[in-house]
């Protein structure tokens, strides 16, 4: 690998770990018990806890939607990072095919 690849290198693992990161968050967030649940009897006024029970809810939707963006883009940071390194791959072969012209057959 030439001397630019190292920066690319560098391009790919950071995306590889931004993919593994948003997992991780994906995970914590899937692990979160609902907060209605959590907190139900603490309130002791009838209209706060029918407030907070709306927040609830809201924010149960909420989390739902942005596990499911979070886990696409840890989806997409994934496969962005083995594409680009399966076409370094192709491109080093390609390289050290027009090089070494016995290679060519391999």
């Amino acid at each position: 690998m030439g001397g630019g690849s190292d920066h690319t290198r560098l391009d790919l693992d950071v995306i590889r770990e931004m993919g593994t990161g948003l997992g991780k968050v994906k995970k914590a967030f899937d692990g979160l018990d609902k907060l209605g649940d959590q907190y139900e009897g603490d309130f002791g006024n009838t209209a706060l806890a029918d407030k907070f029970a709306d927040f609830a809810e809201n924010w149960e939707i909420s989390r739902e939607k942005l596990t499911g963006e979070i886990d696409t883009l840890a989806q997409i940071a994934k496969a962005a990072a083995k594409a680009y390194e399966d076409v370094d791959h192709q491109l080093a072969e390609a390289i050290r095919g027009a090089q070494d012209p016995k290679r060519k057959g391999n």
